[in-house]
C-alpha cells in the first residue's frame, strides 16, 4: 500500500473528526539532488529514464511531518514527492509535474520497524523509489 493513500484516509479521517490522533498536513520544500538522487541510485532505471526524459527543478514539495501523530519527526518530509520538470518527447519539449512515488518505513528511536497505524513512536523513515507519475504542471 503507498503511504500516499494512506495519509490521503487519514487526512479525511481528520478532516472528519472522527480519528483517534489528529494529522496535519503540509508541504515541504525538498531538494532533488539531495533528497531524490541518492533514492534513485538503488533503481538504475528509474535513474536513467528520469535523467534522459525530464530536466527536473532542484526545487519540490513533500509531504511535511509534523504533528501529534508522529511528534518525534520534526518536521521532517516524506513521499511522494512532486517537482516542476521538462519532459523532453518526441514531440518537443514539455512542461510537466513529476511526481516520485516512494515506499516509507517507519522506525522508533531503537531502529526498529514500526508496523501498524500508531506512528506516534515514530523517530526516523527509510524511503525507497517506487514508481513516478507524470501530471500537467503544478501553479506556484
Amino acid at each position: 500500500m503507498m503511504i500516499g493513500k494512506y495519509l490521503s484516509g487519514a487526512i479525511l479521517t481528520g478532516c472528519l473528526g472522527i480519528g483517534l490522533i489528529p494529522f496535519a498536513y503540509a508541504d515541504g520544500s525538498v531538494s532533488f539532488t539531495a533528497d531524490i538522487t541518492p533514492m534513485m541510485k538503488a533503481r538504475p532505471f528509474f535513474e536513467r529514464f528520469i535523467t534522459q526524459s525530464f530536466t527536473v527543478a532542484d526545487t519540490g514539495w513533500g509531504t511535511r511531518i509534523d504533528s501529534p501523530t508522529m511528534p518525534h519527526m520534526g518536521g521532517a518530509r516524506m513521499g511522494p514527492y512532486r517537482f516542476n520538470a521538462i519532459w523532453h518527447s518526441q514531440k518537443g519539449d514539455i512542461p510537466v509535474t513529476l511526481i516520485i512515488d516512494t515506499n516509507i518505513k517507519f522506525f522508533d528511536a531503537n531502529h526498529r520497524e514500526i508496523t501498524g497505524s500508531d506512528l506516534r513512536k515514530a523517530t526516523s523513515i527509510k524511503e525507497t523509489l517506487d514508481s513516478i507519475e507524470i501530471e500537467p504542471p503544478r501553479d506556484n
